[in-house]
Order: structure tokens, then sequence, then C-alpha cells
């Protein structure tokens, strides 16, 4: 493997080394190993045009040239695009990626653009940083791989705001330069305590990132972040975090409801810690107390999993690690809205802790229901939940829970399943997927039904013929959607994965575009008429010479029911009968319109 790592790196000498290097450099921290080192460096030479997509085809296995073909798509994503069309692109992003090591070389590649920018325009540095806040950064909290989450975050936040980042940079700066004794004298501290307990560790300050400060700003003044500064202590063992943290809480004084065991209770990505702030010499300080290896996995998240793998004989957790990004990837039901938001919905926004009336602990996002609770601890809760106590009372399943809570969800195993108002009352992707996927599994049929009925109506409303539209180009939006059947559009549109206005959007331009393209043969002539419709070709009932127009609301083609309006000074206006606009006019300004045949000059033999 190593050679060939070699012979490529060798058809790369003239490539710029730094950025190449910088690459190699967080692969080898990720600890992505020897195969997916192979298929970066290939990579890199296919962008540089050194090798094709058909030259790895031939040499390399077919895994590697899958996997080569995946970061090409990906390469093309284009975050400048509408919004609407930047929903489907991330989508493919997670259709086409099945590996997650695939998705962390992609991180890898975005790391080191950023940290190379001299050859990008001002337009390039826009889509890197979109790209960033979009996909990257929250992905990259997602995989546990908080340190370079921070530094795509800073990144991005530079490229898009400058002059912000900068104020916010100098402000933090000015504050930690003037606490930076009062830190070290913590630090010494810190260091007191493990040496009074034979603990052996490090110990060091830390400055809160800046894009991280500046969402607390939306909310706090820069004083009131207690977390602007912290001591960050790295010790052998859990005991030994759990010992230093008494220590320290006997010595100085802890705020309320600043600490959480992270230990006991891991993040949903698997990230432990030990947080608590303390006040030390008047300032609220931060102190994090972990082992070496939970530092190695918050810094470098699944990755870490291969480095350090614990010793016990229960199964990995890794999987469980990954269930939700495999979920995402792979769920069908999870609305284009709900999977571009739900990285940064759960990521960004503050966790609280409900408990069940045993005493599990649950981490939700802030603003969670008991809805998002009962789908956290069993889909069959969720879809068979009717109702639910919060710290012993009767609550609505729509009320926000808080730090603390007690919560029993009341089943009824005769429940005919959750409503669909529960998609907007849920605040976690989660819920709103397993919600989803009970509509699709248990009720396909009516779905089915009810989707392709909201589409019906959504075309109506745009004043076309249903048939029309679904003959002309209905094929066309199932081939775009990767769908192999139609029942799979309307299950999709009735579970509102899809807006049916936009399929009836997209049908109409279709058959625009087909109507304007179609030739009319008559049936006693070979000689070819464009179907172009022109006021020569409109015979109105007892009027001649008259100024006609064709109405823009509902442009009306030739062999369309068609209908006349006497409008005022602008002659008749041609519209199609089925325009929505046709019923507001007055009976007595209509005129009956008609199509004349069309006239071709016949071929003659020659």
């Amino acid at each position: 493997m190593n050679n060939q790592i070699n012979e490529v790196l060798d058809l790369l000498k003239d490539f710029d080394q730094k950025k190449l290097s910088d690459f190699l450099d967080i692969l080898s921290d990720m600890n992505l190993g020897n195969d997916v080192k192979l298929e970066g460096v290939l990579y890199y030479a296919l962008k540089n045009n050194k090798l094709t997509l058909e030259e790895i085809e031939k040499k390399y296995p077919a895994e590697i040239h899958r996997n080569i073909q995946i970061l090409d798509k990906l390469d093309k994503i284009n975050y400048s695009q509408q919004e609407t069309e930047a929903e489907n692109i991330r989508k493919m992003f997670f259709a086409i990626t099945k590996d997650i090591r695939t998705i962390m070389l992609k991180i890898a590649f975005v790391v080191t653009e950023l940290r190379n920018l001299d050859d990008k325009s001002d337009n390039e540095k826009k889509d890197l940083a979109n790209g960033i806040f979009s996909l990257f950064a929250p992905l990259s909290a997602r995989l546990g791989l908080s340190g370079y989450k921070t530094e795509l975050e800073d990144g991005a936040f530079r490229l898009s705001n400058p002059k912000l980042q900068a104020e916010i940079q100098a402000e933090v700066d000015k504050r930690f330069h003037k606490r930076q004794p009062i830190v070290e004298r913590l630090k010494a501290l810190v260091e007191n305590c493990m040496q009074d307990l034979d603990i052996q560790g490090k110990v060091y300050g830390r400055k809160k990132h800046i894009y991280s400060i500046y969402k607390k700003l939306q909310d706090h003044s820069l004083d009131n972040i207690y977390d602007l500064i912290a001591v960050r202590a790295i010790v052998k063992s859990v005991s030994d975090c759990y010992a230093l943290l008494g220590r320290l809480h006997s010595i100085v004084v802890p705020f309320e409801g600043r600490f959480k065991d992270y230990i006991a209770t891991p993040k949903p990505n698997g990230y432990q810690s030990l947080h608590t702030t303390v006040l030390f010499e008047s300032f609220p300080v931060e102190i994090q107390i972990r082992t070496e290896e939970m530092h190695k996995y918050a810094e470098y998240g699944i990755a870490a999993h291969w480095l350090y793998k614990e010793k016990k004989n229960k199964q990995d957790s890794l999987d469980m690690r990954l269930a939700w990004l495999r979920q995402m990837m792979e769920d069908d039901n999870t609305s284009i809205d709900e999977l571009a938001s739900s990285l940064n919905q759960d990521i960004y926004n503050s966790e609280i802790f409900v408990q069940t009336p045993k005493g599990k602990v649950v981490y939700l996002p802030s603003g969670s229901t008991p809805i998002d609770f009962a789908y956290s601890i069993h889909s069959e809760i969720g879809n068979k939940c009717v109702g639910a106590k919060v710290n012993g009372k009767m609550a609505p399943t729509q009320s926000e829970l808080h730090n603390g809570d007690v919560v029993e969800i009341i089943t009824n195993p005769n429940s005919k399943g959750p409503s669909r108002d529960w998609l907007k009352i849920c605040k976690t992707s989660e819920a709103r997927g397993k919600i989803n996927s009970f509509f699709k599994k248990n009720m396909k049929e009516e779905t089915i039904k009810l989707g392709k009925s909201m589409l019906e109506n959504a075309i109506k409303e745009k004043g076309y013929s249903v048939s029309k539209l679904m003959q002309k180009g209905l094929s066309t939006i199932l081939e775009n959607y990767n769908y192999t059947e139609e029942d799979e559009l309307f299950a999709n549109i009735g579970t509102n994965a899809i807006a049916p206005k936009m399929i009836a959007n997209k049908l109409a331009s279709i058959y625009q575009k087909q109507i304007k393209e179609e030739t009319f043969v008559s049936p006693h002539t070979s000689t070819i008429t464009l179907a172009q419709p022109t006021e020569k070709q409109i015979s109105l009932n007892g009027l001649n010479n008259i100024l006609l127009k064709f109405a823009n609301c509902c442009h009306p083609m030739y062999g369309d029911d068609i209908i006349g309006f006497i409008s005022a000074g602008r002659g008749v206006i041609i519209h199609r009968k089925i325009c929505p606009n046709v019923s507001y006019f007055r009976e007595s300004r209509l005129i009956e319109a008609f199509w004349k045949p069309i006239e071709t000059k016949k071929k003659t033999d020659k």
C-alpha cells in the first residue's frame, strides 16, 4: 500500500506541496489508514489531471474507484445556488455517501482548502464558507471532530464576516490578556490538587473559539459568557477525574447549575468530560476534566475509536454512535427541509436533560416535547403515545420540556398511531423520521392517495389540466428524483417530504417547454407546422378584425379549450377555459373562441 501511495505522490511533485502536506497530516491525525490515504492522494491526482477515473478503475480495487467517484461528485457541490436547489444537493450528499470514512476524507479536504486560500476567488471563498456552515461543521460535530469543527467554524466566520470576527477576536484577546494571570494561578491550583492526590496528567488554559462566542452573544453579553476562558485537566483514569473534581469543589465555589457530568451520560456523539464553572478570584472560570482517551475522542471523534478500543467484553458502541447518521443517509422518509436543517438543529441548540420515572437520563435539544422524549425511548412508545405526565401531572404532548423534568409516557396498544400534526410539534429529526416511517409503512396506500390528490389540487390551482401535465412531464419528474414508480412520488408528497406546489411548477415548466417544441402533422400532408399560437389561428364567435392577445396567466397553446375576454382597451385576451381567472370575469364580457384548422401545403412528388 505504501508503494502505491508513493507512486501517486510522485505524480504530484509539481502540485502545491504545502496543501498536500496539510491534507496528509490531517489524514494521519484522523488515523484513517493507508487505504483511505491512497484514496485521498488518488483524488488529488484526479483533480490535477494526473490520472483519469478510467485509469484508476483499471489499476485499483473497485471500492477505491467507487469512493473516488463519490468524492468527485461531492466536489461539484455548489452552495451559491438557490436554497431549494441547495437542499436537493445536500440530499444527494447523503444519498451517495454511505462510508463514514469517505465523509471524514471529505472533511479533511475541506479543512485543507480552508487552510490554503491564496488561489481562491472571493466567490469561491463565499461558497466554501456556506458549505462549512451548512454541512461540514455540523457533520464534524456529529462525528465528534471538535478540533476540526472549531477550525472550520472560525475559518468560515472569518471568510463570511471578517469585520465582526476581528472585533470579537480583539475583545476576547483583551479579556484573556487581563485574566491570563488568574488563569495561570488557577492552573497552579489544579496542579497542586493533582500532586496532593498523586494524580498524573497535564493542565492547560484555553480560550473559547470565536464563532462559539459569536453565537452566545445573541443572548448574552461578553462578560456573562462564563466559559470565555477555561482550564482543562487531562488525567489517566475516570476515578482520577472524579477525585480531582471533588478536591476542587472543596476549595473553590462551584456555580449552581453549571456542573455537567458527560462521563456518566455521554453526549449523543460520544463526547465525555466533566464540566464545572467555579468562582475564582471573583471571576467565573470553566474547568474541564477528562482522561487522555476522552480528550483524544473529543478532538478526533470516531477516528479515535480506531486508536483507542476499550478492552471490554460487551458489544462495541460505535454502531450506536453512528446510528443517527446512517438513519439520515438511508431514510427516504426524511424531508429535504428536515435533512438540510437537522444537523444544525440538533447540534447547535442547547441541550436539556429529562428523566424517565426510573431515573434514566435522556438528553434532548432545548424546546423538545413529550413526543420527542417518547420516540427517543423507542419507536413503538412514540407510535402508541396517547398522553404524557410531566413531574407527575398530566401535560399536553406539545408542551415544552425543561431541565430535570421527569416524564412518563402514557400508551394505548389500540392507538391508531401518531397524528400528522406531530410533525409540526416535535423538535428532533429522530422523532420526525420515525413518524414519517410509520406513515410510509403502515399507511402507504392512504398516503399515496393523499399525495396524488395534493398534487392534482396544486395543478388545478395553477389552471392546468391534470391529465395533460401528468402525461407530459411525470416521467421526467420521476427520472429527476430517482423514483422508479409514481407511487413513490405520491407517497413522499403525502408525507410532506416534497411540496406539491414545487412538483406542479416543475410539471408546468416541462409542459410549456414540450408544447413549444411539438409539431402537428395534417393527416393529408407531410408538411409540418410549428405549434406556436398566433392571432390568425383564432376564430371568435361573430367578431372580425379584433386585436387579440394570449393570457400570460395560463399560456394557452394550440389544441387547448379556450375562451375570449373582452378587455377595456386591450382587445380580446385569450385564456384557457380552465384558467382560474376566468371564474372572476363577468359573463357579459366573455366570448366563445376556437382554434382554426392548421392550413398546410402539400408536398408534391418530384
